[in-house]
């Protein structure tokens, strides 16, 4: 969505006349794994009592979070390949996502907070 001043004018750069709005879904996840170069975690949403994977959440998290992240999750290790870390789905985030993709993918995940 764009809004903008109703007369402005368009133009092919951003500039502060038109602004882009994001309409932001949210939903809960599980993360059950993370990249080995720590770069993204790997999230699934439970569907017909299995886990499908959703994405991979990159953004939004703060240094100390993260921290927590992977004090935990040391505990939960199921298995790992040469690029990535598995783990038992205890962890819940909730993030923020601009839509659903064909795929069913999380189309932008962002972190927004840990469900205790």
């Amino acid at each position: 969505m764009v809004a903008k001043y109703k007369n402005s004018v368009y133009q092919p750069i951003r500039f502060n006349q038109w602004l882009k709005i994001i309409n932001w879904q949210y939903t809960d996840v599980f993360i059950t794994g993370y990249k080995k170069d720590q770069t993204g975690w790997l999230v699934s949403i439970e569907e017909d009592h299995q886990m499908k994977p959703v994405g991979v959440i990159e953004y939004g998290a703060s240094p100390e979070e993260r921290k927590a992240f992977y004090q935990v999750s040391k505990l939960l290790i199921t298995h790992e390949d040469q690029q990535r870390i598995y783990l038992n789905p205890a962890i819940r985030p909730k993030v923020k996502f601009r839509n659903w993709t064909k795929k069913g993918l999380l189309r932008t995940p962002v972190f927004e907070e840990f469900i205790i």
